[in-house]
């Protein structure tokens, strides 16, 4: 494609304008320079006066409209991968607002392929060491009874590793979608305690609860995504024997979900990126998606999700992972309401 001419941001409008008064003179001055009396009669003179602005309008308008050609050309070639060029005023809105999704695009499309090329090597890594610990227990290189429980450990991180991927497959899809429903945070949270009753069980852990009533209107299975995946990253570092807790409160002008752990702190330089797919508190890469699903569900309930090193006397003890939502009239979606 031949390079393109950026046109000079004027008005179409006012080049119509022009166009139309320019060729209205043009053929005044002909018809009565070459047809004084024909031009005079009110039938003939009005033909010939559209006979003749018709084709010259259509001309001028052709070449007040090539900003709009310009435009398109320049959308379709490479060059709209670059800042875009002055347009005319009618022109700028849209011009800013595809480069805008374009851009956009650009940048879902980009983080879409960093995350499979991330998830790839996740799911490649742990079943290259399985592979490894079969073929060593096959060749006798390996003991059945130390290795079983090792490549059972591996089968495990993969297994997590895809059921958070399929989690957060289904939590893009919900959220495109959109239906939501009146939940009770409350019950919700309870559900989750529930379930993850065995784990703290056989993790000895000291686990309280605390709720209050909180009703949002959101979809009841990524609410409780949220809860367990909090929850879960909580009881992980939480040591055996440990205090572990989930309180649900309402604060003057918020509604807030608390769960702590006492487990140590994290790095702060650290802390932000853990919301990242494939980050760990260790500051390199980890298996996890469990706290970049939690900001994905938070971001659709209009929620802010954070996490908060806990200090007691001077010393970092554990940390405490927050989920705020802005209290709003009943109704308004994925906030809660009295």
């Amino acid at each position: 494609m031949a390079p393109l001419t950026p046109v000079r941001p004027w008005s179409i409008t006012l080049r119509l304008v022009l166009c139309l008064a320019l060729c209205l003179l043009l053929v005044e001055v002909l018809l009565q320079a070459l047809l004084p009396e024909m031009a005079l009669a009110p039938v003939w003179g009005g033909l010939l006066r559209l006979l003749a602005v018709l084709p010259l309008f259509a001309w001028c308008a052709r070449r007040a409209l090539a900003p709009v050609r310009w435009l398109e050309g320049a959308l379709r070639s490479a060059d709209a991968q670059e800042a875009p060029q002055p347009v005319p005023a009618e022109l700028q809105p849209l011009s800013d607002a595809v480069h805008g999704v374009l851009a956009r695009q650009r940048e879902a499309t980009e983080q879409q392929r960093r995350f499979l090329a991330d998830a790839s090597h996740q799911l490649r890594t742990p079943f290259a060491v399985l592979r490894t610990q079969l073929q060593g227990t096959m060749s006798g290189q390996l003991e059945v009874k130390d290795t079983l429980p090792k490549m059972l450990a591996t089968v495990d991180r993969s297994s997590e590793l895809v059921r958070q991927l399929l989690s957060l497959a289904k939590v893009e899809q919900l959220v495109a979608n959109g239906h939501w429903k009146e939940v009770d945070l409350e019950a919700v949270a309870r559900e989750v305690c529930l379930e993850f009753g065995p784990l703290l069980a056989r993790k000895q852990l000291d686990f309280s609860f605390e709720a209050v009533p909180v009703r949002l209107t959101t979809d009841p299975w990524m609410l409780g995504e949220l809860l367990r995946n909090l929850l879960s990253n909580a009881i992980h570092h939480a040591p055996r024997g440990s205090a572990l807790g989930m309180v649900v409160r309402v604060l003057p002008d918020q509604a807030e979900l608390l769960v702590w752990d006492n487990g140590g702190g994290i790095d702060a330089a650290v802390m932000d990126r853990l919301f990242e797919p494939f980050q760990s508190a260790a500051g390199g890469t980890g298996i996890g998606l469990g706290l970049s699903i939690c900001r994905q569900i938070a971001e659709s309930m209009h929620a802010k999700v954070q996490l908060f090193n806990r200090v007691l006397e001077d010393r970092v003890v554990g940390v405490d992972a927050v989920v705020r939502w802005d209290l709003a009239p009943a109704g308004e979606t994925g906030r809660p309401h009295a």
